[in-house]
């Protein structure tokens, strides 16, 4: 055999897949030809040494994004699952797409009467602030409830000595030393989008995000996109918890 068809078979030689007969005819060349001998002792340092690498670290966070994004990947599933499912799909993200457009928007102070009155007409139906007097029963905010289980098995509300995961509007102010999480909840209650606002993603609110249940919000009592604040304190461990709408 020639030296080139000796190093063409060393790599497979070194994986034990070549015939007896050739891995004979390999060995019988490379104890006679001292290139080959060295090109055969120059591949097993290679693999020595990849061998020895330490693996590449992985993010802690991974896992808890890889199910988030399987969780919204199934949920995207069943809402094509029929042609009613996907209808309500189509209004929810137009819907959640229009909040989000319109709520940066400001008049300019020398607008005109008739624009103002026609992007106003534009805004009521996707306002989502909390008006100073009494109109729950025209607009709502999703709200949401974290619970605990109890030595008997029974879940309750989380008692204020613990510090576990709480819920509460996304315009108030969160304590500076907690790890909040901004959720987006479609009109069925799911979370339909999460952000991280401050601090890091801890497994309790990893699983709001997957198993959270709200009451949406409502406009004229009807379902709306809406968002909702998670935080919890730092470096705080608690028991297993779920969200109660």
């Amino acid at each position: 055999m020639s030296c080139d068809n000796v190093q063409e078979r060393v790599s497979s030689f070194l994986d034990r897949e070549l015939p007896v007969a050739e891995r004979e005819n390999v060995l019988a060349h490379i104890g006679t030809c001292r290139d080959c001998s060295a090109y055969l002792d120059a591949q097993q340092e290679v693999r020595t040494t990849l061998r020895s690498l330490k693996p590449a670290p992985v993010p802690a966070d991974l896992t808890a994004k890889l199910r988030v994004a399987a969780s919204h990947d199934r949920q995207r599933k069943l809402a094509r699952a029929t042609i009613s499912s996907r209808w309500r799909d189509v209004q929810d993200r137009l819907q959640l797409a229009l909040d989000n457009l319109m709520r940066p928007l400001a008049l300019p102070f020398a607008g005109g009467l008739v624009s103002s009155m026609m992007i106003f007409g534009l805004l009521v139906p996707s306002l989502t602030f909390h008006h100073a007097f009494a109109d729950e029963v025209l607009f709502t905010h999703v709200d949401g409830e974290v619970v605990m289980m109890a030595p008997n098995g029974m879940y309750g509300s989380v008692p204020e000595s613990e510090n576990a995961p709480r819920i509460q509007r996304a315009d108030l102010a969160p304590p500076e030393t907690a790890n909040v999480v901004d959720l987006t909840v479609d009109p069925t209650g799911r979370v339909a989008c999460w952000s991280l606002v401050q601090g890091e993603l801890t497994p309790d609110l990893v699983n709001i995000i997957l198993l959270g249940k709200f009451n949406p919000a409502t406009n004229m009592g009807v379902p709306i996109p809406s968002t909702i604040r998670a935080f919890q304190l730092r470096n705080v461990q608690t028991a297993p918890i779920r969200v109660r709408s």
